[in-house]
């Protein structure tokens, strides 16, 4: 699901401490937790959602790598000509 709301938005207010809250709808929309800051410019601050590197992690490690069971037990060596291989 896409928002694309160009010039609209809402007012939030930076505490004491620099925080701003992200409203509680565009974080359901966004649904993550770890985002990266950039400044643009004096008046343009960016926040990227990023995937937190434990969930990332999590996420690579759940891949299920399958193939062909006949070439499990080929050696590459056998077959680099076929693909361009080369000797050193």
């Amino acid at each position: 699901m896409w928002v694309w709301a160009v010039g609209v938005g809402q007012i939030v207010e930076m505490d004491s401490k620099g925080r701003i809250t992200i409203p509680a709808n565009i974080r359901k929309i966004v649904g993550k937790k770890v985002f990266r800051i950039e400044l643009a410019n004096k008046d343009t601050i960016i926040l990227r959602a990023i995937e937190n590197k434990r969930d990332l992690v999590e996420k690579i490690s759940s891949i299920k790598l399958v193939g062909d069971k006949e070439r499990v037990s080929v050696d590459a060596a056998t077959v680099k000509d076929l693909y361009g291989g080369f000797k050193h």
